[in-house]
């Protein structure tokens, strides 16, 4: 395992760097000196910064292109299945909404999504529906219907599944499976950022749904898997980086449970991901970054429930 001498001090000039052109944001939002000093040892602090190197941030002025960008693709998409279609129909044809969470809330990122097609893209608020809308929505219409659903990011795929296969609308007792297939409309989902994991889930159980993301990430953004871009293929950095964070984990008390609960060592799901954005972090990530108690102190804050 061979780690330059320098990581440190190179790790914390490109910290202080990315926060002065507010690459990242300032401390009180992402704590990367005090994140730093929960590690001790020599050897610990150096695979702390490693990984810290390999965290994406990402700004809202990224997101916002990310975010344009995932539009455009849903748009070609629309192009390639609908003969007469102009760039006029994301604003005139096409109705937006998003997929809920396990526990639809006003919190979920979808929902913050869909606001931001109007501030971003420019979209008519009176093509904006809520979810729940939908079906009552695509009858008011009465003609067959390009549906963009909009979303940050898609972890396991789960929440997708659900919605598109189980979850039943009190308007028509209908999923969006069934008014896809019986009424001719056309959906696509649209987000940000997919995880491979829940991609291949979507493409499988959702074969109706037209997934375009603006990016997959696959293996080599999970730090539990030796081919992670962050061990730089390096087998014993991987055995070492990964073992810290495990003992790390534990000891603050952190669940290991197999992917199984959201705030899981490895990230739910065990996705293992080193990601945020600026409106906030998935449960992809192990939780090792936002742990919040008296001798750990979080490189950023996220919302949980021990």
């Amino acid at each position: 395992m061979a780690i330059k001498e320098s990581v440190n001090n190179l790790t914390i000039k490109r910290a202080k760097f990315f926060q002065t052109v507010q690459v990242w944001p300032l401390t009180d939002d992402f704590n990367y000196s005090g994140w730093l000093n929960n590690f001790k040892t020599k050897k610990d602090k150096e695979l702390a910064c490693l990984i810290l190197d390999f965290f994406m941030y990402f700004s809202s002025q990224m997101v916002d292109k990310m975010f344009l960008s995932a539009i455009e693709t849903a748009g070609a998409k629309l192009a390639k299945l609908i003969p007469n279609w102009s760039h006029e129909d994301f604003f005139k044809r096409c109705i937006y909404s998003y997929i809920p969470g396990e526990t639809p809330n006003i919190s979920d990122s979808g929902f913050n999504f869909a606001r931001k097609l109007k501030e971003v893209v420019g979209i008519p608020e009176e093509r904006l529906f809520d979810y729940s809308k939908i079906p009552e929505i695509l009858d008011t219409i009465g003609k067959p219907t390009p549906v963009i659903l909009v979303d940050d990011f898609i972890g396991s795929g789960a929440e997708c599944s659900k919605a598109w296969n189980i979850n039943r609308f009190p308007y028509n007792n209908k999923t969006l499976r069934e008014i896809s297939n019986s009424d001719n409309h056309i959906f696509v989902y649209a987000p940000l950022i997919v995880n491979y994991l829940g991609f291949k889930r979507i493409i499988k159980d959702c074969p109706e749904l037209f997934l375009t993301p603006t990016h997959i990430l696959g293996n080599e953004y999970n730090l539990f898997k030796p081919e992670c871009y962050c061990w730089k293929g390096d087998i014993k950095l991987y055995n070492a980086g990964t073992e810290m964070i495990l003992r790390k984990s534990k000891e603050i008390g952190i669940p290991s449970t197999n992917g199984r609960h959201t705030q899981d060592e490895k990230g739910f799901g065990m996705q293992g991901l080193a990601l945020k954005f600026e409106h906030g972090a998935p449960d992809a990530i192990p939780s090792f970054f936002y742990w919040c108690q008296d001798n750990w102190t979080p490189l950023f804050k996220k919302n949980y429930v021990r």
